[in-house]
């Protein structure tokens, strides 16, 4: 049976993000955008459409930091620390924050990530990563590996604000 951890979102800041990447904000800020093993970045603009808010995988890219701005739409953004994901106990420090289309992120090296996705309808997101993520894409399956899923949970206020 699938075990199912209810994560809550908080609000992004520098300090709260500051485990997984920085903060991307109209403030002067620290953010190292950068690629290793000659990986070049490339720019593109994604489209994700709203969907329910079930976390049943991570991604993580290691040969270049990953930048995304959600361009005027609120999302949701899990993150775990970089590092082997190997046993359920790996996954405690999972996080879920609210990428409110103000500012951006940017992930750490290894940043373990899902998402940002819509709270509802879709959003555009401007997204700067390794060109070669195809090649870049390591993948842990929380449901079919460790038998878990996260819920991402909205406080009742953000709800009613993007319903």
């Amino acid at each position: 049976m699938t075990e199912v951890r209810h994560v809550r979102a908080q609000p992004l800041t520098a300090d709260a993000f500051a485990p997984f990447g920085q903060v991307l904000a109209r403030e002067p800020d620290a953010a190292v955008i950068g690629s290793r093993d000659g990986e070049e970045l490339a720019l593109n603009i994604l489209t994700y459409a709203y969907r329910d808010l079930r976390v049943d995988h991570l991604n993580a890219h290691h040969r270049a930091t990953q930048a995304l701005f959600p361009l005027g739409r609120s999302t949701v953004l899990v993150v775990a620390p970089a590092g082997p994901i190997t046993a359920v106990g790996d996954l405690d420090a999972v996080r879920a924050f609210i990428v409110d289309g103000t500012a951006g992120v940017n992930l750490d090296y290894g940043t373990w990530h899902w998402g940002p996705y819509p709270i509802s309808d879709e959003v555009n997101l401007v997204n700067l990563q390794g060109k070669g993520f195809a090649d870049d894409n390591e993948v842990t399956h929380l449901e079919a590996d460790f038998g878990l899923i996260f819920q991402v949970v909205l406080d009742k206020v953000r709800k009613k604000e993007h319903s």
